[in-house]
This record gives structure tokens, C-alpha cells and sequence, in this order.
């Protein structure tokens, strides 16, 4: 298969990210016909078909998927290669597009992605905020920052941390309500309960430290539950209750005597970090200082955390 240029990848890309063939055209400044034409000659010459299309959208199918990530990808080798010798230096240079929990976002990422930003005037930033699991490919996402396992095998994803949620509440809540010394204790106190993904977690769960034990789970309720974590933190700061979250989205908190951490002789339920990026091949050298340096950024704040190896 041949390319006529690059144009073609491009018309293929804004098809998969528009999702019509006029959003693409006009993207593009081309013709829909003009459009129409291009991803059939692409789809004759691969012989497979790259889009299903409906009178509401056009959806990349899944060999269309695998084709746009790598135009994608293609086209961000040129443009780095091109603003490298335009700016007459080998710095970083380029967007980089990452979506993280409103919850991350606002306790960590923000700040330090606009300094990450100022130390790299060729870099430009761009942080969407959803809780939500996006697709990558189609919303052109260089780096998703996702708790748990990898669920897309199509993906690569490297671990940032080991990260573990911990049960812990206000200095004036414990001094007005008392400190519980074992998670059945939760049981007498009121617990911020979060929704995700449309799931209650009322039942959190916890293992003794340093013993071959089973997890184990302890049901909690409250007054108060809420699908932001962002505001069951909130109302753990006033005091409100007991919360449940990973020591990640926690550390200011935990670090500023803000918040004290529970049941030093249990572990939480595993939270590991993950940066998940769309190509297992190619990865722009921007994106690879960002997963870096947030990498060497976790590690060093959660072991001021963990004075001691866990």
C-alpha cells in the first residue's frame, strides 16, 4: 500500500475524530466527496474496510482503530521532527493531551503540569477532566492516567505507583467522635460512602500488614455519600466522617496533618496508578518525559508517606 502524501493520513484522522465525513472536510478543507474518495482509495488499497458508516456517524471499525492510532502516531513524528528544526534546538515541542480524574486533577496534575509546562515552553498542555474511561484513539489522548489493571490489550501501560487506599478522617472528627483501632470499629462511625460507576462502595476492604492473611471486607454506611470523590474529600476535611481513597489522591491532605491515616496494622485494597498510552510502539519523546517525571514525581512524595518500606 502506498500513501500519495500526507494528506491521506490526515483526512484519516479527522474522519475517526469528527466522526462524519463532512466534519472531516471541513477539518481538512476538502470536499465531502473529496473526503469519501480518499477513504475508499485507502480502504481499496488496504482491502479491508476503516469506517462504518450510518446516516448519524462514521466509527472507525476495528482494523480502521489500528490504522488511525498509527496515522495518528505518524503524524506526530513529522510535526516533532518539523518544530525541532524550525526552533533550531532538540528540546521538547508538541502537544499532549491527558485525561485524569477530576480527583487527581485538582489534588496533584493541575499544578504540576503547569509547571511541567513553564519548564518546557515548547510544550502545550492539555488536561481533560472526566471520570469517566475515554476512548483513547478517538479522543487523540497521549496519556490516560487510570487506577487498576490494564483493560484494553490494543494499549500500553506502565505502572506510576503501587498506590493502596487508606481509611483516614480529620484530626477534629477522631477528637469529637474517638479514634476506631479496627475496621469492624467502622461500623460506630459515619463514613463517606462514594458512588463509582454507578457502584456503591460500602464495603471496604482491608488485610493485616506483614501477615499471608485474606482480604477481608467491612461494611460501612453514613449520612452523607456523594459521586465526586472530590467532595466526599471536602466533607472529610470539615470533619464530617470517615473516607475511604487512594493515599494518592490523599497525600496533601495526609502530608499537612489535614487528615490521619487509620489501622496502621492493615493495608487498604490496592489502587495502583497507571499512565496507559494508545501505541505499544511508538511513543513520542514529550509524552515519555511526562510518565517520567510523574513517575519520579510519586515515588519520592508517597515514600515521605511510607518513612518505613511497607
Amino acid at each position: 500500500m502506498e500513501f500519495d502524501n500526507l494528506d491521506t493520513l490526515r483526512v484519516l484522522l479527522a474522519t475517526a475524530e469528527t466522526g462524519s465525513l463532512t466534519g472531516a472536510g471541513k477539518r481538512c478543507r476538502l470536499s465531502t466527496a473529496a473526503v469519501s474518495a480518499a477513504i475508499k482509495r485507502l480502504e481499496t488499497s488496504l482491502g479491508v474496510r476503516l469506517f462504518e458508516r450510518t446516516t448519524r456517524a462514521v466509527r472507525p471499525t476495528a482494523e480502521g482503530a489500528v490504522m488511525v492510532d498509527h496515522a495518528r502516531r505518524a503524524l506526530e513524528l513529522v510535526a516533532e521532527g518539523q518544530a525541532k528544526v524550525r526552533a533550531g534546538t532538540f528540546g521538547l515541542t508538541g502537544s499532549i493531551r491527558i485525561t485524569a480524574t477530576a480527583m487527581l486533577a485538582r489534588e496533584m496534575l493541575a499544578y504540576w503540569l503547569a509547571e511541567f509546562a513553564g519548564t518546557h515552553p515548547g510544550i502545550e498542555i492539555d488536561l481533560q477532566i472526566s471520570d469517566a474511561r475515554v476512548d483513547l484513539v478517538r479522543e487523540g489522548i497521549d496519556i490516560a492516567l487510570r487506577n487498576g489493571p490494564l483493560m484494553d490489550s490494543t494499549h500500553s501501560a506502565r505502572l506510576l505507583a503501587p498506590a493502596r487506599r487508606v481509611a483516614c478522617a480529620s484530626p477534629e472528627y477522631l477528637a469529637r467522635r474517638g479514634t476506631p483501632l479496627e475496621p469492624c470499629e467502622l461500623a460506630q462511625h459515619d463514613c463517606l460512602v462514594c458512588h463509582v460507576r454507578e457502584r456503591r462502595q460500602d464495603q471496604w476492604q482491608f488485610e493485616l500488614k506483614g501477615e499471608a492473611s485474606a482480604p477481608f471486607q467491612v461494611r460501612v454506611a453514613g449520612p452523607l455519600a456523594c459521586n465526586d470523590a472530590s467532595i466526599a474529600l471536602q466533607w472529610a476535611l470539615e470533619g464530617r466522617g470517615i473516607v475511604y481513597q487512594s493515599e494518592i489522591d490523599l497525600m496533601a491532605s495526609l502530608a499537612g496533618g489535614k487528615l490521619v491515616r487509620l489501622f496502621a496494622g492493615h493495608l487498604g485494597e490496592p489502587a495502583p496508578l497507571y499512565a496507559v498510552v494508545p501505541s505499544r510502539q511508538y511513543v513520542p519523546a514529550r509524552v515519555n518525559e511526562v510518565i517520567e517525571r510523574l513517575s519520579a514525581l510519586l515515588t519520592e512524595r508517597l515514600a515521605a508517606l511510607h518513612p518505613i518500606a511497607r
